[in-house]
């Protein structure tokens, strides 16, 4: 889950003359609404006010074709409303009951279907996922590591890859998809020891999809289907909560019927124009598939809140729901919140906030919950670019939410007094780290750090031992903090970065002599399937160059590589961080994922 945009932010800090660009551009734009001193209770016309305010603001500096958006307090609808165009080419104005793809959203209800059988006694947290799947298996890493859990799978803490080696539109493996991608890991290796660090995946959660479909013994409904799995979920879950414009899958995949709602058009930016991102049903039943309206989407967040308030049957129980809500295996250098299947925040308003992110073909969406004070906002879009903008829009609307409402106001930063820190410490701190497909390095001026990106320098006051606020002369970065985890000598250097959301930053060692290793690495790559699909248009996906720079060894896409055997190259960073890409000697080749990279 990508919660604030550390690239963007950052390009931010390296593009000073475009943030004076778009200064000048504001002029030229109305003022936002003046805030009362007193928001008084009760009356959200304000907040509306602004919320409608922001969203035409970024549509039109972002070009996003649409924006949904949706103000819940308990079982009333504050505000909603759809913004734009769904399809801009076919003229498709987007409304409260258009459908649009929710990606990892998805996860939601993969969550709660693996509490329900939890609760009847069907699947145990802590048991070993080999105890649903026998013949489960993942190559090792080089290290130890206790069983992957049903729990780990849940929270992102099992070390699996983040996507298995299929490729997302592998439907040749129908109906057995999720026992495909599931077997497919085989040929994978683990990413990190299980409870060592947050690792987000996909593969996790269509692995507890294929649990769900033995525990559950769910049989396809009709020969050649997309396997039951989907249609189970529609009929026990979306049924039970009324959503019932929503799916697993698009109404043709499952019913060979056209929809009987618009369906957006997602949307790209390749050249800073939105381009229709080609669309079809991914195979990731468990972990990206859903597709849902706003309406549906406001009457989950409505059934959650009312959870426990009547005798109605419900999906699950309301101490179950609050147990997904408790935060899972943090830890000093693993501080991503994270419940079971929910991100948990506490720090931003100074409440519980539980939420969950999506993306998938250029769609974007957002659902977050305060279940304390049974306050949600929804917003979702079907432009890329709302990716970059959605978290800061969710936290602030809530924010005001959080006041109208209760009177409570949320907690500004915290001032803290500069400390002493010895130059000697601060040595230890001084290298290159990789923040998500970036660096930024570390550098000693004085007895001063600073942050270098782009070839700006960031002054680091250090407010702790280890513990450092960022300061920049033209933009405001009090909300960034950094602290260092480098004196463990079994465990990696890692620099952890707060932006409204913690990014584990491993630290790459810098080369000064290129290695024979990395000699035989270098150079342009053609893309090929691993596993080669009757439903693929080409043969040749793309290519590839993998190349040295500034004593780092890179791939054109990003990653940030580090041999570790004459088989075996490790992903450093990134989304694919500790992942392990496969290196034949005798013909070149890297395999990784659901991709084989061959020399040209």
């Amino acid at each position: 889950m990508k919660r604030f945009n550390v690239k963007n932010r950052m390009l931010i800090i390296g593009g000073a003359m475009l943030l004076i660009i778009a200064g000048m551009v504001a002029l030229f734009w109305p003022s936002e609404p003046s805030k009362p001193t007193t928001i008084p209770r009760g009356d959200y016309s304000y907040t509306i006010e602004y919320l409608d305010y922001q969203v035409e603001k970024m549509m039109h500096k972002q070009e996003l074709p649409s924006v949904c958006v949706a103000m819940i307090d308990d079982q009333e609808i504050i505000y909603a409303s759809a913004y734009g165009m769904a399809d801009i080419e076919n003229e498709v104005p987007a409304t409260l009951d258009t459908v649009y793809k929710m990606g990892s959203i998805t996860k939601l209800f993969t969550g709660i279907e693996i509490m329900r059988s939890v609760e009847v006694g069907l699947i145990d947290l802590d048991a070993p996922i080999t105890d649903y799947l026998p013949d489960f298996s993942i190559q090792p890493g080089s290290y130890s590591s206790e069983p992957i859990t049903v729990r780990s799978l849940l929270s992102h803490r099992s070390g699996l890859p983040r996507n298995d080696s299929l490729p997302g539109w592998y439907w040749d493996a129908r109906p057995d998809i999720l026992k495909a991608q599931t077997d497919s890991l085989a040929e994978t290796y683990q990413a990190f020891p299980v409870g060592y660090r947050y690792k987000y995946s996909n593969a996790g959660y269509n692995v507890l999809g294929r649990i769900i479909e033995v525990v559950r013994e769910i049989k396809p409904p009709v020969e050649g289907s997309a396997g039951g799995w989907p249609y189970y979920m529609n009929e026990e879950v979306l049924q039970t909560l009324g959503m019932n414009d929503s799916s697993f899958g698009s109404r043709m995949l499952l019913y060979g019927e056209q929809p009987r709602l618009a369906v957006a058009m997602g949307y790209h930016y390749p050249d800073g124009k939105p381009v229709p991102v080609n669309q079809f049903d991914i195979i990731e039943l468990a972990s990206g598939l859903f597709q849902s309206t706003m309406n549906d989407m406001i009457a989950f967040a409505q059934y959650l809140f009312n959870i426990g308030e009547t005798n109605e049957i419900g999906i699950i129980r309301k101490e179950t729901l609050w147990s997904m809500f408790k935060e899972q295996y943090v830890q000093n250098r693993d501080p991503q919140p994270q419940g079971l299947t929910w991100f948990t925040d506490t720090r931003l308003l100074g409440e519980l906030v539980v939420l969950h992110t999506g993306t998938n073909q250029g769609f974007i969406s957002m659902i977050a919950l305060l279940p304390e004070k049974k306050l949600g906002f929804i917003a979702f879009s079907n432009g890329t670019r709302f990716e970059d903008l959605q978290n800061e829009l969710t936290f602030k609307i809530l924010g005001l939410m959080l006041e109208t409402k209760y009177g409570i106001v949320p907690p500004t930063n915290e001032q803290v007094e500069e400390v002493d820190i010895g130059k000697e410490i601060l040595k230890k701190y001084v290298g290159t780290y990789i923040i998500r497909d970036e660096t930024l390095d570390i550098t000693l001026s004085g007895d001063r750090l600073k942050a270098e990106y782009q070839g700006q320098k960031i002054d680091m006051i250090p407010v702790g031992g280890s513990k450092f606020r960022l300061n920049h002369w033209l933009i405001d970065l009090t909300d960034v903090e950094i602290e260092f985890f480098v004196d463990d000598p079994a465990l990696e250097d890692i620099m952890i970065v707060y932006m409204g959301d913690y990014f584990i930053c491993p630290r790459y060692l810098v080369v000064d002599d290129i290695p024979d290793a990395w000699e035989k690495l270098i150079g342009e790559y053609e893309l090929y399937l691993r596993h080669p699909s009757e439903y693929s248009d080409e043969d040749i996906l793309g290519t590839a160059v993998i190349m040295v720079e500034k004593g780092m060894l890179i791939m054109s896409d990003g990653k940030y590589l580090n041999p570790i055997s004459s088989s075996q190259i490790l992903i450093v960073g990134g989304i694919f961080d500790g992942e392990t890409m496969i290196y034949d000697e005798d013909t070149g080749t890297i395999t990784w994922q659901n991709l084989v990279y061959m020399p040209k």
